[in-house]
């Protein structure tokens, strides 16, 4: 009974669909990822640049505060209201909530934020194993500017996200 599962999987490595499919996901990976970095180096050029911020003024920004994104579509390409929420906790917690599946107030157990020197540096769990810096600045009306900071990457001085808005304390799943 146990030769049967090894034939089948044997079978599907000897045809090559395995091998293939994976290989075409990659692609396909790394087509929509580029697609992205596109946009985000279009968005970059396309938008002026606030007043970066660092130390003790970047911690003021983010401590104790919820950083609200809104959108019109939602990250599958469906054209509905879609909202991210991301608080950086007195104590160095990060809890990230969205409107579609990250609806746990108290976050993800392990996730958190830190601020070194002009550095935001998030690990959230609910999207990656590994920690995300930002280079942060701020407009002229206010508004927050999330620059990527990830030296040697393709991504790196990117403008990927300005939130809609900034509150005091921690918000509710949207």
């Amino acid at each position: 009974m146990r030769l049967v599962p090894l034939l089948l999987v044997a079978a599907l490595l000897l045809s090559g669909c395995y091998g293939s499919d994976s290989e075409e996901f990659s692609r396909a990976w790394e087509a929509d990822r580029q697609d992205r970095v596109r946009g985000m180096r279009a968005a970059t050029a396309g938008t002026a640049r606030g007043r970066d911020v660092a130390g003790d003024e970047l911690r003021g920004l983010v401590q104790g505060k919820t950083h609200e994104s809104v959108y019109q579509q939602a990250p599958g390409g469906e054209r509905k209201r879609y909202v991210e929420r991301s608080y950086f906790a007195p104590d160095g917690r990060f809890v990230y909530l969205n409107s579609l599946w990250a609806r746990d107030p108290a976050g993800r157990v392990g996730s958190r934020w830190s601020v070194d020197g002009p550095r935001l540096c998030v690990l959230n769990l609910d999207m990656s194993e590994r920690e995300q810096c930002y280079t942060i600045a701020v407009r002229p009306d206010g508004r927050v500017q999330y620059f990527i900071d990830d030296p040697g990457g393709d991504t790196n001085g990117l403008l990927t996200k300005v939130p809609d808005a900034v509150y005091d304390g921690p918000l509710p799943p949207p």
